[in-house]
């Protein structure tokens, strides 16, 4: 019986550590950025290689991760992706080459 009592306590206490590191990640946080709305240029690039929503979503959090980048909406069926982005913090080299190094190839539209 105090095997068992020890065996719950312990569950227990795991599942406790579990939830606790579950409802602490910040997966789903947003970042928010300031900029001029003057210096935000839209760009649509053509992207080949894409044949899934996942590769739209590996290449999102690939051009996300850039800094000045505001919004990016790939589409593999439309073999593209429409990225926002502060000219004054990146450039089109910039996210032109983080296309290619995930994987992807970019072409003008």
């Amino acid at each position: 019986m105090k095997i068992k009592n020890t065996l719950i306590a312990l569950l227990l206490i795991i599942n406790v550590l579990f939830i606790a590191s579950c409802s602490s990640s910040d997966n789903n946080s947003q970042k928010v950025i300031f900029v001029k709305e003057s210096d935000i240029v839209r760009e649509n690039i053509g992207v080949n290689g894409m044949t899934c929503v996942g590769c739209e979503v590996t290449l999102e959090e690939n051009i996300s991760k850039i800094q000045g980048v505001v919004s990016v909406k790939a589409s593999h069926t439309n073999k593209e992706a429409i990225i926002e982005f502060d000219s004054t913090k990146t450039d089109i080299n910039t996210i032109t080459k983080t296309i290619e190094q995930s994987g992807y190839k970019p072409f003008n539209k």
